[in-house]
């Protein structure tokens, strides 16, 4: 250990390195303030002893100034006590304040000042060893990927790492430090509702101190802006068990909500049109069905097959037919609402929900408005190929009330359409459209064009 003393008295100095090197201290002397202080800034002591009329500057002064210094590059507090003259008057209150430990006169027995210096000697061991203990702590916890947000027992935010202040978006942990947890992070839910206090999970645990592992939730930013977390709460205990706070482990799990999303959708759509799949189809069918119950309304329901999509395929390829899909699915899309439903449930067959129509006649229109798109040419690889499409209608509650009987019903409308030749809108087995499809090839030479009876 070792102690820079600050004075000019031989007799003392001598004393004090006789008392002291049986307890393995090394004493450091320096002859004025001035040396003392650079002495400080060199060389990292364990404590310093000064005389309070020390030459060139007072003890009080070189207090100050190594105080100053600690603050301002963030350095251990180091012990000082400054030593009295006899006749010495000073204030021992002005000593304290001045940022010194403990004001001793010089003239106290031997046995009495080693022991104060060996006391100060094991404060400052201690204090040091505590301090490098919370840094390596810190380091610890400001080197994991989680966030770790640290309440009392009010709910009192009184510590944050590195991880939690970069999601929370603040500064510092000195922003957030002393706040109150639940208003600053944790005050809406997802849906931008109220959450108040008492259905917290986290105040739950301040509490009962019992665990808890929350696997969906949200906290917000300084921004105002939220994102979805994982935490786990649990008490903090002291030796003896009783509880002075809890502690918050959380990650952002917005990448993996993103995923289960993209997962969701995957197996909701169909990945060659983007359209929505036969599983997404029945959900839908069914809440249309619900809400017509409830309102008293009609909807209807369209079965779109596409006439002379399978010559294509023959003549030029699957590859051809796969591009061929989404430029249909895109068309009919475009002339449906944004209410409407349009799925792809087989190869070339697609369907309609259209959730709100007055009469059939609406029904009629729009699946006029989709036959007569597709029967426009599409352009695919250099080719113009011409289809068509028959397509059956069934409205909710005409052609029945559940499901199986609506679908079955607008699919026979539909074989009605392609019976009398396809490119056809059917309704109650009533002909509204007929025309034959057709199927273009744009050579080099020119547009050739073959004209086929529909089929699939």
């Amino acid at each position: 250990m070792k102690i820079l003393f600050a004075g000019s008295n031989a007799a003392f100095i001598a004393s004090l390195k006789s008392g002291l090197s049986s307890s393995g201290c090394d004493v450091i002397v320096a002859s004025d303030g001035r040396d003392a202080l650079d002495t400080f800034c060199t060389q990292p002591v364990d404590l310093i002893l000064m005389e309070i009329n020390v030459r060139v500057m007072s003890g009080l002064e070189i207090t100050g100034k190594i105080r100053v210094i600690e603050a301002m590059q963030e350095l251990p507090w180091t012990p000082i006590v400054l030593l009295a003259a006899a006749d010495s008057l000073e204030n021992p209150v002005t000593v304290i304040q001045a940022g010194a430990d403990d004001l001793v006169s010089q003239t106290a027995p031997e046995d009495v000042l080693k022991a104060k210096i060996l006391a100060m000697v094991r404060t400052s061991t201690v204090r040091r060893q505590l301090e490098t203990a919370n840094g390596t702590l810190n380091n610890i916890l400001n080197s994991v990927s989680e966030g770790v947000h640290v309440l009392d027992m009010h709910g009192v935010i009184i510590a944050e790492n590195a991880a939690s202040i970069a999601m929370f978006g603040w500064e510092d942990a000195d922003n957030l430090v002393g706040r109150p947890g639940h208003e600053s992070i944790h005050h809406h839910h997802a849906n931008d509702s109220t959450f108040p206090v008492k259905d917290c999970p986290i105040h739950a645990t301040l509490s009962d101190g019992k665990y808890r592992h929350v696997q969906d939730d949200v906290f917000w930013r300084r921004d105002n802006t939220s994102f979805p977390v994982e935490y786990k709460c649990a008490a903090l205990r002291d030796n003896a068990g009783n509880m002075y706070g809890v502690t918050v482990v959380f990650r952002d799990i917005s990448e993996r909500k993103k995923a289960e999303q993209q997962i969701i959708y995957l197996t909701q759509h169909c990945p060659l049109t983007d359209l929505p799949n036969r599983v997404l189809f029945g959900d839908r069918l069914k809440q249309a069905i619900l809400h017509a119950k409830r309102s008293r309304t009609k909807f209807a329901l369209l079965f779109v097959d596409i006439d002379g999509f399978k010559p294509v395929n023959d003549r030029y390829g699957h590859a051809v037919g796969d591009m061929l899909l989404p430029r249909i699915a895109k068309r009919m899309k475009q002339c449906l609402r944004e209410s409407d439903t349009i799925a792809r449930i087989g190869g070339d067959e697609f369907v309609a929900i259209l959730p709100v129509v007055n009469e059939a006649e609406d029904a009629i229109s729009i699946a006029e408005k989709l036959r007569q798109t597709i029967e426009e040419p599409f352009a695919v690889e250099n080719r113009i190929l011409g289809v068509s499409a028959s397509i059956g209608v069934a409205v909710y509650p005409d052609h029945g009330l559940d499901e199986q009987t609506l679908l079955v019903n607008a699919d026979h409308a539909m074989y009605q359409a392609k019976s009398r030749g396809g490119n056809a809108v059917v309704l109650n087995e009533t002909v509204l459209a007929c025309k034959c499809a057709r199927i273009f090839d744009f050579d080099a030479g020119g547009l050739a064009g073959a004209t086929t009876r529909a089929s699939s």
